[in-house]
């Protein structure tokens, strides 16, 4: 199965080259690119080859994509942080009062009892 998958993935690397090889004319047209932010008058045009255009914007999808598709992931990751704290502060809280409740128990004894039992035993 190992070797099945690394024949594919290297057939699919070649298809890829191949078409970049095939289109290698088309990718270095110069393409020209113009930026209007509607605050300035003056509009340049600048020439780019086709290539870094579209490398461009695959980048800057890739990049919203991932920000957008992690978002929830990291949302749930700082609830679950969260729920982490809050079980560990009512765990030390409830091993806290069952530490009262002991030393309370203790204390509730009486002297005369605490005392009967030392001199039965020495």
């Amino acid at each position: 199965m190992r070797l099945f998958k690394l024949l594919i993935t290297l057939a699919v690397l070649c298809l890829i080259g191949l078409f970049i090889y095939q289109n290698m004319l088309t990718w270095t047209q110069p393409v020209s690119f113009k930026l209007n932010l509607y605050f300035n008058e003056q509009h340049s045009t600048v020439s780019f080859q086709l290539y870094p255009v579209i490398l461009l914007s695959v980048l800057i999808g890739l990049i919203i994509g991932l920000s957008l598709m992690l978002k929830p992931h990291f949302k749930t990751r700082r609830n679950l942080k969260r729920e982490r704290q809050e079980k560990k502060q009512l765990e030390e809280q409830l091993t806290l009062s069952r530490a009262r409740a002991e030393t309370h128990s203790e204390s509730a004894i009486p002297q005369e009892q605490v005392i009967a039992k030392e001199q039965e035993q020495g």
